[in-house]
């Protein structure tokens, strides 16, 4: 079957199953002039064509609409909004015209830290010049940084060249760069002479497109951590103080966090709410079916290539890739983990 004839089939499943409403999360877009070799960021027609597939199944809403359907008890089926973390500067650039003329309301959640300079982040940096790198290059800076011998270790062989490198980043140094692995990364952007053209929007950026009626703003911490890793001081202050800086900004941002790298556990959900945010969005690839009000909320995460009729069955809740259990037990693995 072709992948269009497969769409139809999943469009039409979708009017005869259940949903209770679903998130969809996105990162970056891309264009010629804007390309990535990262699969987390999409072609500006991809997320067009998914706003279409999403308009033949339901309905689009704003993030704060389907949160407060959700809180009220109210049903969300056939609700789907769109979310973007991170904030990058790709998104005024390549979607204003387009929301303000379809009507498409999107969440930005920023990460405050990047807002300063309009910074690109480590991953973005490594994934676009890396295969510029000649492979001996590639394992001398990796040992410059110290990464263990064990990160390197069980490593599947269908599994990309970067995962030890980023693993090692997320379990040591809780996804945050030290300046002596940015250094040293600049050193490889200098060589290569490839730097990254995706990066954070700055301030002045981000609070002129969340003027718009389309755009709403949450939470993504000061310095997009693993947060799992943290004790709770550092936790809070992640959470708290980026909420503080975005309210002296942008005065409606929305109390609702978004996890960096989707890694959560109970504490994480539980110390959320403490500090008053509504809810705390993970990316746990499920529709809201069973969610309770001031819990988690799942997302699907869409990548690069993947194909539509995938996309409306998960949206109709007929099958997840959910990286929690029932129990409650922590979403985040092991590291290093050949899962990660």
């Amino acid at each position: 079957m072709t992948d269009a004839l497969l769409e139809r089939l999943a469009l039409g499943g979708l009017r005869h199953l259940s949903s209770a409403g679903a998130i969809l999360c996105y990162h970056s877009l891309t264009s010629p002039e804007l390309p990535a070799e990262s699969t987390i960021h999409v072609s500006l027609e991809a997320f067009r064509a998914d706003v279409s597939l999403v308009r033949r199944w339901g309905r689009l809403v704003s993030i704060s609409e389907l949160l407060r359907r959700h809180h009220e008890g109210r049903s969300t089926a056939g609700l789907v909004a769109l979310t973007f973390d991170d904030g990058y500067a790709a998104l005024p650039a390549l979607l204003t015209d387009f929301l303000e003329r379809e009507e498409v309301p999107i969440a930005v959640f920023a990460v405050t830290d990047a807002l300063r300079s309009g910074a690109a982040f480590w991953w973005d940096r490594i994934e676009d010049f890396f295969p510029h790198v000649p492979a001996a290059r590639w394992r001398e800076f990796e040992d410059s940084c110290g990464l263990p011998e064990e990160y390197r270790r069980g490593q599947a062989a269908s599994l990309e060249p970067l995962r030890p490198f980023r693993q090692w980043i997320l379990a040591t140094h809780t996804g945050r760069l030290p300046a002596r692995i940015d250094a040293l990364l600049a050193e490889l952007e200098e060589e290569t002479r490839v730097r990254t053209a995706h990066r954070s929007m700055t301030w002045e950026e981000l609070t002129r497109f969340a003027a718009s009626p389309w755009v709403e703003v949450g939470v993504h911490t000061l310095s997009h951590p693993v947060l799992p890793f943290l004790p709770d001081e550092e936790w809070k202050q992640e959470v708290h103080d980026c909420y503080l800086l975005l309210r002296e900004r942008i005065p409606d941002t929305l109390p609702v966090l978004s996890i960096p790298y989707g890694f959560y556990d109970e504490r994480s959900i539980r110390l959320a709410r403490e500090l008053g945010m509504s809810t705390s969005l993970t990316l746990k690839q499920t529709t809201m079916k069973g969610c309770e009000p001031g819990g988690g909320l799942p997302r699907f995460c869409i990548t690069r290539g993947g194909a539509r009729w995938k996309l409306a069955l998960r949206l109709s809740g007929f099958f997840g890739e959910a990286r929690i259990g029932p129990d409650g037990q922590r979403a985040y693995p092991d590291l290093p983990s050949p899962t990660t």
